[in-house]
């Protein structure tokens, strides 16, 4: 779970610090980050999906040259070999992250608490990964597990004394981070040994505790409006009580179990938020090597109940079907962070799917929204506002840093009367001088000349 975010030079940020700690020490079960348009909501969400992205990088790069070595071997056209080398390519997506005409480095530090202990993870890039640190338990105290930097494209790297179990080993890494870092981070390299790698290799000659910091980064699941990504779908088995897809797939036989208990997390659901849904079942056809499923609906229409394909209902009900899968996560101890998840969604509806099951959170679940119901039920310790002052700087506050707020105040109302910040606040649009200008032109206000 995170403990804190801070961005620098990153998107639309300047230097902002995300304070996710529960008191002294742990995570937030629970985050909602509010703020106008164009505040930095989605910004803050991909912050997070690079750190996802830079991790499976390097995997993602041998992967796809080996599809390359391929084509070129089969003499397929050279297009397609620099379409499979240069999408989704990890330094173009770190040079979209950079705040605009400036020319200083784009640092992240990312916060974090897993195995009952904290650490915290940073990243610095330019046009190349330029630094890389982590800082976490070392086995007996915490301290610097590696530290990796770049002086006019002189790499130096500092590893702590436990984290390799044998100087052959460091010997080897070393290699790879010569030819290596600076297009992908030294977690990314790591992520491919161990992918590369078995089990007992990893076990003999690495530190445990980098890989657990690996599992937690990896579990975390990122729904972003322009992109989604999801560790737990990437990761088979992660967490392993979880359809990867709920609307429809295909599993083993022998997770049936797993099947048979989404189909009553689903109908308890439906049935209790929707009037009209009387149940939910999935309709299942047994093959060979495994179960084909499929989610189907009885709905009451014009006075009967008629079964419909869950791929019929709503663009909103299909919509809270992935906010219910993500919380699924959050409720197995996955990090969840979605953005927008308002989108398209009745706010009261959304206001109580959520107060339903805010209690039964054990990972942390992480959103952006501007749904202003919550504000009357959620703790104001979870919910933050992005402010923008009239310089375009940007800062994020806790409500529980307002002292205005206390016990019989509404802070949804507070919120709406723009005492937080975080509201659009603008004069009436003056459609009369808009109207006038397009007949200047010559352009009818029907749309006609």
């Amino acid at each position: 779970m995170f403990t804190y975010i801070k961005l620098k030079n990153f998107m639309s940020f300047k230097d902002v610090t995300f304070d996710l700690k529960k008191g002294s020490k742990g995570a937030k079960n629970f985050i909602a980050v509010y703020g106008e348009n164009g505040s930095g909501k989605s910004n803050f969400v991909s912050s997070i999906d690079l750190l996802r992205r830079s991790i499976d990088s390097f995997e993602e790069f041998v992967n796809k040259q080996k599809i390359a070595e391929l084509a070129q071997e089969r003499d397929w056209i050279k297009g397609l070999v620099e379409t499979i080398l240069g999408s989704n390519n990890i330094l173009n997506l770190i040079n979209s992250c950079r705040m605009a005409e400036c020319d200083k480095e784009t640092t992240l530090e990312y916060g974090f608490q897993t195995g009952g202990y904290e650490g915290y993870y940073v990243i610095s890039f330019t046009e190349r990964f330029t630094y890389e640190k982590l800082y976490y338990f070392t086995g007996k105290q915490k301290g610097v597990l590696f530290e990796i930097k770049s002086d006019h494209g002189e790499i130096s790297a500092v590893f702590s004394g436990k984290l390799f179990k044998n100087k052959r080993t460091e010997s080897e890494i070393e290699e790879e981070i010569e030819k290596y870092w600076g297009k992908h981070t030294f977690l990314s390299i790591l992520n491919r040994e161990r992918h590369e790698k078995n089990e007992q290799y990893i076990k003999d000659n690495y530190l445990s505790y980098v890989f657990d910091i690996l599992d937690m980064l990896q579990g975390v699941t990122v729904h972003y409006k322009k992109t989604s990504y999801s560790g737990s779908e990437v990761r088979a088995g992660k967490p392993a009580n979880i359809l990867r897809r709920l609307d429809a797939g295909k599993i083993r036989a022998q997770h049936v179990s797993v099947l048979d208990r989404s189909e009553r997390i689903l109908r308890d659901f439906f049935t209790q938020a929707y009037a009209d849904i009387k149940d939910v079942w999935y309709d299942r056809i047994y093959e060979e090597k495994g179960i084909s499923y499929k989610l189907y609906v009885k709905k009451m229409i014009g006075g009967k109940i008629r079964t419909i394909g869950f791929q019929n209902e709503s663009a909103g009900t299909q919509h809270i079907l992935e906010i219910i899968h993500a919380l699924l996560g959050a409720f197995c101890g996955v990090t969840v962070v979605y953005d927008e998840i308002d989108d398209g969604i009745h706010d009261l509806l959304l206001k109580n799917i959520l107060e339903s099951m805010m209690d039964d959170i054990s990972g942390q679940l992480i959103i952006t929204t501007h749904n202003t119901y919550m504000l009357e039920s959620i703790d104001i310790k979870s919910a933050y506002v992005i402010t923008v002052d009239y310089q375009g700087n940007k800062e994020v506050r806790c409500l529980d840093r307002y002292p205005r707020i206390q016990g019989t105040n509404n802070p949804r109302n507070m919120y709406l009367k723009g005492l937080f910040g975080g509201v659009p606040i603008v004069d009436s649009f003056d459609y009369d001088m808009i109207l006038s200008e397009l007949r200047n032109d010559g352009i009818d206000a029907e749309g006609g000349e």
